[in-house]
């Protein structure tokens, strides 16, 4: 669940990515691209690069007076990984070296390390651990990021780590998952930012078909700050618990993937705040109708982290549906629709952010392709006009492997 201000899957969206993954879930395991990783004993290399050029109509998601610039983008990545076995592990490292052409404050670098340990003694048992570091910049537009044109994007440190636990051998599905994760901001005046989120979920399924699980999982989430009050005196450390049921349905046919909905309680540390109870809702499904075509779809509905003055909670609601698309062998396309309506409990503020997008790329060989991406997206807010901005984003990038 994203209960996080910045997740490790928001932080990949902006370093390098492979070769085909404009479509990864329609991608052929062709022999002809398929990747290569340098032998170094008995563990694998791969090494990448993506840069990437793009206009922005509206570099700090401003409702008026709009600034666009011209950004480049230079992610490497590495990733260095055993031979597969019961026993594996993985370590990688990327980064993301991002200039602007006129508006220099916005010049930030990112990069993030992370490794992983996995032992599989069978086909239907895996138990994994996994650690990361992270540089994190904060995303102009999102809800509740930095809008001074003269500070640039907030710089976030990131240090956390998981354990993980799935069986679904026979008629029963045991998966549970413990994590903590600390965040930091750079900067001394985003001090009230910092906190620690640990988080801990437990599913139990039980097989009704030869791949479907029905499931029920248990969830709790703990925020602790580093300053525990606000200005005006009152507890910011909270803890949030729920429960979900629903489906968990593995490869192996049309579909795949999980969906589940239940409720979720956030219950603050602070007496005198008030507590709420809401509707959660976690799922990311696949669907291929046809060989050469997979329909993805995640939704999400929950508690999440809010530093927005006057709001004691923060409840998200997104929806994201994206066709991947292998048009010929060597091209790629994924359309993409996504919503998201941030609502702060406490102030009655609501936003909505409506984004439509597309990619292509076009797979030269093994070692080499070419994207071409355009983003639409249009925010509006009931209360404060500030929040509301209509922002277009377009560009190309060259994919490469060495």
């Amino acid at each position: 669940m994203p209960l996080l201000l910045v997740s490790p899957r928001a932080m990949a969206q902006s370093q390098a990515r492979d070769i085909g993954e404009t479509a990864p879930a329609v991608f052929a395991n062709d022999s002809i691209y398929r990747e290569r990783p340098r032998r170094i004993g008995n563990m694998s290399l791969s090494l990448g690069l993506e840069a990437k050029l793009e206009y922005d109509s509206n570099v700090y998601a401003e409702p008026r007076d709009r600034n666009d610039d011209i950004r480049t983008e230079i992610m490497p990545r590495m990733r260095l990984a055993t031979a597969p076995g019961p026993l594996s592990a993985e370590l990688g490292a990327s980064g993301n070296i991002r200039r602007f052409a006129d508006l220099k404050t916005e010049n930030a670098e990112a990069w993030s390390i992370d490794g992983a340990l996995r032992w599989a003694p069978t086909d239907s048992s895996a138990a994994s651990a996994r650690g990361f570091v992270q540089r994190a910049i904060e995303e102009r537009g999102d809800p509740e990021s930095n809008v001074s044109q003269q500070t640039g994007p907030r710089k976030i440190d990131v240090l956390g780590g998981n354990l993980r636990y799935r069986r679904d051998s026979g008629h029963i599905l045991i998966d549970v998952e413990g994590a903590a994760t600390q965040y930091d901001a750079v900067s001394q005046r985003d001090a009230d930012r910092d906190f620690t989120n640990y988080n801990a979920r437990a599913t139990f399924g039980l097989r009704t078909r030869s791949t479907v699980f029905l499931t029920a999982t248990g969830f709790v989430t703990r925020r602790d700050f580093r300053l525990e009050k606000t200005a005006a005196g009152t507890g910011r450390n909270s803890t949030t618990f729920g429960g979900r049921v629903g489906v968990d349905i593995q490869p192996g046919g049309p579909l795949e993937g999980n969906f589940s909905a239940g409720v979720f309680r956030f219950d603050p540390s602070d007496g005198g705040v008030k507590g709420r109870t809401g509707i959660s809702i976690a799922g990311s499904l696949v669907y291929r109708p046809r060989r050469r075509t997979a329909i993805l779809l995640d939704v999400f509905q929950g508690d999440v982290a809010t530093f927005r003055t006057g709001a004691q909670q923060r409840t998200d609601t997104s929806f994201r549906l994206a066709v991947q698309q292998e048009i010929r062998h060597d091209l790629f396309a994924t359309p993409t629709f996504g919503f998201r309506q941030t609502k702060y409990n406490g102030s009655g503020d609501k936003q909505r952010i409506f984004t439509v997008g597309g990619e292509v790329e076009y797979v030269i060989s093994r070692s080499i392709s070419v994207v071409a991406m355009a983003s639409y997206g249009d925010r509006d807010a009931e209360i404060d006009a500030r929040d509301r901005y209509k922002r277009f984003r377009g560009g190309a990038s060259v994919r490469m492997r060495f």
